[in-house]
């Protein structure tokens, strides 16, 4: 028995009938009598009479509709309660945010975000990947933009992968390897990572994954900072390195001081950033929203890339190539 069964039933005695009900609300004559019948048939009872001059209820079911109106008002009792207490309640959407995502893509869309929702508040956390996983199936998260771990264990989340990037191995401008060549030749360097200082085991996953493939062994870790720009600050007082978004050879705020390692093994290196949620959590729609925003922005700028990826190298060293501008995040849910 569903409430819809008996929301028919009140519908059709109200109404007096299938035809006036079905127009009432809104809905096919079969489908409501297919409701009801399976009602009756579920439960091996009679509520109806069908005759030539229209629909009565049996005696079985002038009892059973008291019953109906009691449970369909509780129901329209409990949804007003569950209305009241999420209008009372600021909407909130909890993100997180690898690095990576961090720089470009988060910013952009959010801003576009407030305006599409300007009375909902995004709460964001920044950390790796195997901490961004954990935060979403012990639903502290509802969504998380994130670099895709390999050989991920997904079959209880949701994951639309938005784009692919390279990483790039950074140091200060000055750094006395940054003609280094080879992985190997950094080996004996300490690196940086970005995370959660009581965890540094869980941050520095990107770096085994180049280090156990050249079979270098563990690499050696300086520290783990819980800010981006603390690990960029490290950098630019040590010769420590770091593997971070190529973004920050950008960045207004680091680009001037940093410099990238051309280490070849590491151009080979290509990752997927991907929205993800857990799968039988029930987005808010202010997460749905959101997730729709991102997935949009992602797509018009892979389609602006294109162009500009298909263009020979030489032309775009000569500056023949004018900038793209990469367009506002859709509002519209596409």
């Amino acid at each position: 028995m569903t409430l819809q069964q008996l929301r028919d039933l009140l519908a059709v005695v109200t109404h007096g009938g299938f035809r006036a009900a079905a127009r009432a609300l809104d809905v096919s004559q079969a489908g409501l009598t297919k409701s009801l019948a399976k009602l009756e048939e579920e439960h091996g009872v009679a509520l109806l009479d069908r005759t030539a001059k229209g629909i009565t209820l049996t005696p079985a079911g002038q009892e059973f509709l008291s019953y109906a109106h009691a449970a369909l008002l509780e129901a329209d009792r409990a949804e007003e309660w569950l209305h009241n207490l999420r209008s009372q309640k600021a909407p909130s959407v909890a993100l997180g945010v690898s690095i990576e995502p961090s720089l470009q893509l988060a910013p952009a869309v959010l801003a576009d975000f407030r305006h599409a929702m300007p009375d909902t508040t995004v709460h964001i956390s920044q950390s790796s990947s195997s901490e961004l996983l954990a935060a979403l199936r012990e639903n502290r998260l509802e969504l998380a933009v994130m670099r895709l771990p390999r050989n991920l264990e997904a079959k209880d989340l949701r994951i639309d992968v938005l784009y692919e990037f390279t990483a790039a191995i950074v140091a200060r401008r000055e750094h006395p390897l940054k003609a280094a060549r080879s992985i190997r030749e950094l080996c004996h360097l300490e690196w940086v990572v970005v995370g959660n200082p009581g965890q540094p085991a869980q941050h520095d996953e990107s770096i085994r994954e180049l280090f156990l493939e050249q079979q270098l062994g563990r690499p050696r870790l300086a520290a783990v900072s819980d800010s981006l720009f603390g690990a960029v600050s490290m950098l630019l007082e040590s010769d420590c390195v770091a593997r971070l978004p190529r973004q920050l050879l950008e960045h207004p705020l680091t680009g001037q001081w940093l410099t990238e390692l051309r280490i070849r093994e590491q151009q080979e290196q290509i990752h997927e950033i991907a929205l993800v949620s857990k799968a039988s959590r029930q987005l808010s729609r202010e997460a749905r929203q959101l997730g729709s925003m991102l997935k949009s922005y992602a797509r018009v700028s892979r389609a602006v890339a294109a162009p500009r990826a298909a263009v020979s190298p030489a032309l775009a060293a000569e500056g023949s190539v004018p900038p793209l501008e990469v367009p506002s995040a859709p509002t519209d849910g596409a």
